[in-house]
């Protein structure tokens, strides 16, 4: 699956007055997907419907957040379980970032946190493995960004992200630099079309 592009309901779908059921001396939402769907684009460029029930066992994480982002979430089918995978990814990406920032070397080799830690690393050791690593990474990406002048406002409608480097030392012990953007802080677009990942066109200024 490439992304998630619509969704739709039909009168099998449990409504808002009817999400919550009585079991017993208890009150319990009804834990049922029936009568969604939604629209799926796929790697090869086709597009199908697909039941939300099969979606939601393959690609939990992907549905939570498309059903955020359009404003969904809230609705029967999603509200019993959406937060409950969310909270489970944030955990997860917790601990591994909690691991990652643990790790110091890899193959007896010092993985750098930091840009700066990089080229130290370089000095001390007389070579200039990671800084090639950055600057072969910063190729592929450069072209996203328009370099502005010190000093020069931001443009109008542009979205400040935070962004940065992530190494990592390969089997062949090559040095590996990946540019990195926080796309979990750009607004979800207004089309509905939905990617969980964040496009180059929404990170185009880069200050010197």
């Amino acid at each position: 699956m490439d992304e998630i592009t619509g969704h739709k309901a039909d009168e099998n779908a449990v409504t808002k007055e009817e999400q919550w059921i009585q079991v017993g001396s208890n009150r319990q939402m009804q834990k049922t997907t029936e009568g969604w769907q939604l629209r799926v684009l796929w790697k090869n460029g086709t597009t199908t419907w697909e039941w939300l029930r099969n979606l939601k066992e393959s690609n939990p994480v992907k549905v939570a957040e498309y059903a955020i982002a359009q404003g969904i979430a809230k609705e029967p089918a999603f509200a019993w379980w959406v937060p409950f995978v969310l909270r489970k990814r944030d955990r997860y990406i917790s601990a591994v970032g909690t691991r990652y920032q643990k790790r110091t070397h890899k193959f007896g080799i010092e993985v750098p946190k930091t840009v700066m830690r990089a080229y130290e690393i370089d000095r001390e050791t007389g070579t200039d493995f990671w800084a090639k690593a950055i600057e072969k990474e910063m190729l592929h990406v450069r072209p996203a960004f328009e370099v502005q002048d010190r000093g020069k406002s931001a443009p109008v409608g542009s979205k400040w992200i935070p962004c940065h480097m992530i190494y990592e030392v390969k089997m062949d012990f090559t040095r590996k630099a990946r540019f990195v953007a926080g796309g979990h802080w750009t607004a979800p677009p207004l089309s509905l079309t939905y990617s969980s990942v964040v496009a180059r066109d929404n990170v185009p200024y880069v200050f010197l």
